[in-house]
């Protein structure tokens, strides 16, 4: 059988990012998540392909050539809430052409919803971590086994959606094959300016996070994890992580390649001060240069240390709010001191530190918190940051709480730009005061001479940091 993973052209001019997947594409970033389900079905003998359509600025038209060229036995789509209305028109383009060629959705959305992707007999969910599950069901569609007993997929049977029970995370993480990376057709679109050299990929040492922000979408895989997980255990999956050999394996193997710069896709990279070090010191000598997310109560000198000298270039701290108060109202577990001491110590190495500031997530939000955070940011001399205003994602208790208190201005979740628009409002922060908040916080950061200089010599040109205005403003 030949298995085609597609990312479709967008039905509107914005184009969902699916790696981390709440947010519109600022840079490409190899899905290693398709590219891991891939390597699973090549093992298995299966012929895959992979394209994606938006780095080759397909429109509709030339998508739909291609589909009435195409030989595909299997057709699957990575879907995230904000791609889902581009990948149900993928599907109906599909549908008009080849009327019964099997589609798989995986990904968050539909492992939150699947009842709303599956809708014909034609077409399956695949929930949580895929890997596995994919190639069992593409040996049930391959008419190896019998479709009932493939854990964790949702499909259509005598007009009736039916869910399979559903499959436990996967323990050894060791035991995968390396993403597929030779599937990318184009390896040089792929880039992170924070990392500002190609080749560029992305490698993920560990699955999960083990905090309980009630706003949180870890990466879009974590995610999808963690929501079949909580549909039979009621909370979240624990955290599986990668030996560091296996890890120090694959970026030497990287380095074969010709790879020299890696984000770390982690929702939380730092997971120990011995397994953290080993990593690095195994990786130092590659000179391949790196990023990552921590939290900022996982970091302390030895760690800090080890990472900068094994060419780690920045590190993304969720610091979210500079209000004690707001941190505590979203179950972040952390405080504010901890986040400053963070920041110095990362700076103090060398690395540079991006924090993310998200605006409206707690009802404590006020002008004068928001205020307070651009403060912090200037006094602390932050590196970059990454003002954003909440929006609850279905399958989060944000989500529930801004059900049961009508926060949302559209009357439930939808996909919006969370670097530009509001879908929540308070009775005394209503969506133009959140938008207003958000656009003037980022003037504030990014037009400064010192962040325009600095990030001139980093991204190469003037309209290079245009192209970045532009998203943002």
């Amino acid at each position: 059988m030949k298995i085609t993973f597609i990312v479709p052209p967008p039905t509107d001019r914005n184009i969902p990012e699916r790696v981390a997947g709440c947010a519109y594409l600022l840079y490409y970033v190899p899905n290693i998540f398709i590219l891991s389900a891939a390597a699973v079905l090549e093992k298995g003998g299966y012929e895959v392909k992979y394209s994606e359509t938006t780095i080759k600025k397909w429109n509709r038209a030339r998508f739909l050539t291609f589909l009435r060229e195409d030989l595909s036995d299997v057709y699957c789509f990575y879907s995230v809430n904000l791609s889902q209305a581009t990948d149900m028109q993928a599907l109906r383009d599909i549908r008009d052409i080849s009327k019964d060629v099997p589609v798989i959705f995986f990904g968050p959305a539909p492992s939150d919803r699947p009842a709303e992707f599956v809708i014909d007999e034609d077409t399956y969910v695949v929930r949580g971590e895929p890997e596995y599950t994919m190639f069992e069901l593409i040996q049930t569609l391959d008419g190896k086994s019998g479709i009932h007993g493939v854990k964790s997929v949702s499909f259509k049977a005598n007009n009736e959606i039916l869910h399979n029970v559903n499959r436990e995370p996967i323990e050894d993480l060791d035991a995968l094959p390396f993403p597929a990376r030779h599937l990318l057709e184009e390896r040089d679109a792929y880039y992170n300016p924070k990392l500002g050299i190609r080749p560029f990929t992305a490698v993920l040492t560990s699955r999960g996070c083990s905090y309980r922000c009630i706003y949180c979408v870890p990466s879009s895989l974590s995610f999808s994890r963690e929501l079949e997980y909580k549909h039979f255990a009621g909370k979240k999956p624990p955290v599986r992580k990668r030996s560091p050999e296996n890890i120090i394996e694959e970026f030497i193997l990287l380095k074969s390649q010709g790879y020299k710069a890696v984000n770390i896709q982690d929702d939380q990279f730092v997971w120990g001060e011995e397994r953290t070090i080993k990593i690095c010191d195994g990786i130092k000598d590659l000179g391949i240069v790196w990023g990552c997310s921590a939290r900022s109560d996982h970091l302390n000198e030895p760690v800090v240390k080890a990472m900068a000298n094994a060419h780690c270039k920045f590190i993304d701290l969720g610091v979210e709010s500079f209000s004690q108060e707001i941190l505590d109202d979203i179950k972040k577990d952390i405080d504010v001191q901890k986040n400053e001491e963070a920041i110095k110590l990362v700076k103090k190495y060398g690395i540079s530190a991006k924090i993310n500031i998200m605006f409206g997530a707690s009802p404590l939000e006020t002008p004068n918190t928001i205020k307070k955070n651009m403060e912090e940011v200037k006094r602390l001399r932050v590196d970059q940051v990454m003002y954003n205003i909440a929006n609850p994602f279905p399958g989060t208790e944000f989500y529930k709480i801004a059900k049961e208190k009508n926060l949302f201005v559209y009357g439930d979740y939808k996909p919006v730009n969370v670097a530009k628009e509001a879908n929540i409002a308070y009775p005394h922060l209503n969506k133009t005061d959140l938008e207003g908040a958000v656009r003037r916080a980022n003037f504030a950061f990014f037009l400064t001479p010192r962040f325009i200089l600095k990030n001139i010599r980093r991204l190469g040109s003037v309209n290079a940091l245009k192209a970045m205005f532009k998203k943002l403003f």
